[in-house]
């Protein structure tokens, strides 16, 4: 089952409910320590400083919202908010200012979120594998700034 086929992205970061346009960098649904899907089995448990957790998505429905991360930030309006948007046919996601992939001096989004899988405009996602390079900041007054263009 995959219910990921087709959504476009929901309107705004599921935690700090910004929309792309205000925080910059790329939409995140995965990595090692963060999740947000769909699954058609119930899910739970885990690692427990990056516990996951299945919500159904309807009563009766078989399909669980699953989330994993820390449970201070998966607050109960955080878990609604992502459900209504897959209930409203989009695909939540959250930003890399909430991941944490963003830049060790200024906080903005690093240019290529490693060990992420990553959500486009047109609702595909893919994976941005690791690489040993500093990919430099997105912000143009950071020393660590690096010119920086996604080809997509």
């Amino acid at each position: 089952m995959n219910h990921h086929l087709n959504r476009l992205p929901a309107k705004s970061c599921v935690f700090c409910q910004n929309p792309l346009e205000a925080i910059g960098g790329m939409r995140i649904v995965a990595q090692h320590s963060w999740a947000i899907g769909l699954s058609d089995r119930y899910r739970g448990g885990g690692n427990p400083q990056y516990p996951e957790r299945s919500i159904p998505l309807e009563d009766g429905s078989g399909c669980y919202l699953l989330v994993k991360g820390d449970p201070a930030k998966w607050t109960d309006d955080a878990i609604e908010r992502a459900r209504q948007d897959y209930l409203a046919g989009f695909r939540p996601w959250l930003c890399q200012k909430c991941t944490g992939r963003v830049c060790p001096k200024c906080g903005e989004p690093i240019n290529y979120p490693m060990g992420s899988d990553v959500l486009y405009d047109s609702g595909c996602s893919s994976h941005i594998a690791v690489f040993p390079f500093d990919p430099g900041c997105s912000n143009r007054d950071c020393e660590k700034y690096r010119e920086w263009e996604w080809k997509t």
